[in-house]
């Protein structure tokens, strides 16, 4: 595999010019050429660590819908109905008017669907070691429900030590898939996983992995 890796401390989106600097939270980004291939080396990490953290959990807000009808509306979520399966969830919250969706994934990763998590905003995977009830998971989640941002993204973690946080990015030239989780000694596995599988390089040297201009 070509993947690399980066390790950093803090909450650091891979698309965000402001990330947070916090000890206390990790971020470890996986970096490829292309979707797939990042996306096969994220299922590597996962297949070992999956026995720990078998619960996966897609969520995704509707944050570019407007409705101009209530038929408008009602049309949408009879579409959002018909891709859902048992447990899976589509909720608006009354406050914003704004639907979020969590759907099962099964906890195989290899057998997830990924096509609404390649290169998305708006969506991300929730891996848990337990599982919560799905209405209050839905809440909790709708705090990026606007736009994801680090600051979003430690709140919901500060709360949440046990679950991992895992976001994709996609263009033409790269492509990466993220690990946002709680800085502990029960997370220094995940990792420990991801050294034992790929190369490490520092974020300075990214625009040469980019561009095939250095060796890794």
């Amino acid at each position: 595999m070509k993947t690399v890796y980066i390790n950093e401390s803090g909450v650091r989106p891979w698309e965000s010019i402001h990330p947070i600097n916090d000890a206390r939270f990790t971020t470890t980004t996986l970096v490829d050429y292309d979707f797939n291939s990042v996306w096969e080396s994220w299922c590597s990490v996962m297949d070992h660590l999956s026995e720990e953290w078998p619960i996966k959990r897609e969520w995704t807000s509707t944050t570019a819908v407007g409705f101009n009808s209530k038929a408008e509306e009602y049309l949408f979520k009879k579409y959002i109905s018909n891709t859902l399966t048992t447990g899976d969830l589509c909720k608006k919250n009354e406050n914003s008017n704004i639907y979020s969706i969590i759907k099962n994934r099964p906890s195989n990763p290899r057998k997830i669907q990924n096509l609404a998590l390649e290169g998305s905003h708006n969506a991300v995977l929730v891996i848990q070691k337990s599982e919560t009830e799905i209405e209050e998971l839905w809440f909790k989640m709708t705090v990026f429900e606007n736009l994801i941002t680090p600051e979003k993204i430690r709140v919901f973690l500060e709360s949440h030590a046990n679950i991992l946080l895992c976001r994709f990015y996609d263009s033409e030239t790269h492509a990466a898939a993220q690990f946002f989780y709680k800085t502990s000694h029960e997370n220094e596995i995940i990792l420990e996983k991801i050294r034992n599988l790929f190369n490490k390089i520092n974020i300075e040297d990214i625009h040469f992995y980019i561009n095939r201009t250095k060796n890794t």
